[in-house]
């Protein structure tokens, strides 16, 4: 049996944080290492093909890997979003709420 439900986000690209895989990267902005973050596999969750798009546009306009609802974060892995989560996230969200 397979169970299917929806739940609607509203989610922003925050800070300018890139997740990168070696120390070696040329990314600019603050760059986390993926093995650092804990990754929720149990929050995965299917995104059809324009909420995809829509969200690598406005995370590549913001230059982020990471999103946010204001309490928790996410990121895209391929065409799903998992909740992810790392110190750093916390004081990004703050320093948003300061600068907004």
């Amino acid at each position: 049996m397979r169970f299917t439900a929806y739940k609607h986000f509203s989610l922003a690209p925050i800070g300018d944080i890139s997740f990168v895989f070696d120390k070696k990267s040329r990314r600019k902005g603050k760059r986390i290492f993926i093995s650092e973050v804990s990754i929720y596999h149990n929050t995965t969750m299917d995104l059809d093909l324009d909420t995809t798009k829509a969200l690598l546009k406005s995370m590549k306009e913001k230059k982020s890997d990471l999103l946010t609802d204001g309490h928790r974060f996410y990121t895209t892995f391929g065409s799903c979003i998992k909740e992810i989560d790392h110190p750093q996230f916390y004081k990004e969200l703050e320093l948003d709420k300061l600068l907004y």
